[in-house]
């Protein structure tokens, strides 16, 4: 019979690429999950559902006597939010047996806080109790950057260029997930123990970019993750949405925008959309801070808009060719070609991608109110008007350019 391991979370490899979890510990047998790939475990974690879960933590921050302010705090109120802390992963069971098994050893550790005497320690016992039962969620929040820096966009790359991403975006992370750290290893079976649920999330990735059998694809319907079944590139998951599968409803939305126009036009009507936005952006920005932009005045554009539009005449008279019709209107070289067969212009960052890029903790949650109050000057007006804007309407702002089809048509 095999020694017991020492406690805590490992990672056992197996055949087909397939990995075994094994949770041990201080006492009693050893569990180990299902064989499952790489790809399978990061597409699930990112999907876990902690909605209700994330809910009852907030309730505790905002409604529990614990945190109200006063000048006295009864270590009664301590002990209550204890019991209720201790009842909570057990929701987790079923939907994360990792994060419930982890959170054993932690809240132990939680709960072994010292007293050092000061008059706020009931305070920080507490909101330390809570932080512990908030782990779950940084670590996904933590895993959905990096699977958005890494997997959106990159249906159509190598494994080496979708770890370039991760690296261009997270160069810490990459380094962990280097698959370079298993050369000479082949497929000889490893046991490797892990600190956390975060860390065994990096390990995973670390054996995705070490397998080519697999990868990850991002819908471009409802933009959660998927495996491909095949090699083809593919942009829609299965999944249902009222009845209809992702890539019925991605095609419908498709036809929404009518006839598709003259691959050249299109392109045309792309460039134009992206310089009168680097033009706003450009006449909005403070001048201590346009260094930072690609330079783009109200003049330059209009100079601009004047020879693309005698471009687009010419070439809709058929006195020019697509190639030199895309030649002319491409003044600041964004097209890698003017040849229209498949040519795409390269998406600029949004907003949003900018925000996850720089922030791998960066969670849509805190970081946009619920609502805003926002007074409209983005145009001349002796009357501007307060547009007022949820939370959903402040990310689709953001994410604007770079949506899934369910949000660019959602009403």
């Amino acid at each position: 019979m095999a020694d017991k391991k020492s406690p805590g979370l490992w990672i056992e490899t197996g055949v087909d690429g397939k990995f075994c979890v094994v949770m041990s510990g201080a006492y009693g047998p050893e569990k180990h999950l299902p064989l499952i790939t790489p790809a399978e475990d990061l597409v699930a974690a990112a999907e876990m559902d902690y909605t209700a879960y994330r809910r009852e933590i907030q309730r505790l921050y905002e409604e529990h006597p614990l945190f109200a302010e006063r000048l006295d705090v009864p270590e009664s109120d301590l002990e209550d939010l204890t019991a209720e802390a201790l009842l909570l992963p057990s929701t987790l069971r079923e939907i994360d047996p990792l994060s419930f098994f982890v959170l054993g050893s932690l809240l132990d550790q939680a709960l072994r806080m010292q007293d050092d005497g000061s008059p706020i320690f009931l305070l920080r016992a507490g909101q330390r109790l809570l932080q512990v039962l908030e782990l779950p969620i940084r670590t996904q929040i933590r895993l959905r950057n990096i699977m958005e820096m890494t997997f959106d966009g990159t249906e159509r790359a190598t494994q080496q260029e979708r770890f370039a991403k991760l690296h261009n975006a997270y160069p810490e992370i990459a380094a962990f997930c280097d698959p370079a750290h298993l050369d000479g290893y082949g497929d000889a079976p490893l046991q490797l123990c892990v600190g956390s649920v975060f860390q065994l999330r990096l390990i995973e990735l670390l054996l995705y970019f070490r397998q080519e059998k697999q990868r990850i694809a991002r819908c471009d319907y409802c933009w959660n993750y998927f495996i491909p079944r095949t090699q083809a590139a593919t942009r829609y998951c299965d999944r249902i949405f009222d009845g209809q599968s992702c890539k019925k409803r991605g095609a419908n939305l498709k036809r929404k925008k009518g006839p598709e126009q003259d691959d050249a036009l299109k392109l045309f009507k792309q460039l134009r959309d992206r310089m009168y936005a680097r033009m706003l952006r450009y006449q909005d920005a403070p001048e201590n801070q346009r260094d930072r932009l690609i330079p783009m005045t109200v003049i330059q554009y209009d100079v601009w808009e004047k020879n693309a539009r005698q471009a687009r005449r010419d070439y809709m008279a058929g006195k020019i060719e697509a190639r030199e019709f895309l030649r002319r209107i491409d003044t600041t070289h964004e097209l890698t070609s003017y040849d229209t067969l498949k040519q795409e212009l390269p998406p600029e960052e949004s907003i949003w991608q900018k925000r996850v890029a720089a922030d791998l903790d960066f969670d849509p949650e805190r970081q946009y109110p619920s609502s805003l109050m926002l007074l409209d000057l983005s145009k001349p007006s002796d009357d501007p008007q307060w547009q007022y804007l949820t939370a959903e309407e402040l990310i689709r702002k953001d994410q604007e350019g770079h949506q899934s089809l369910k949000d660019q048509y959602s009403k």
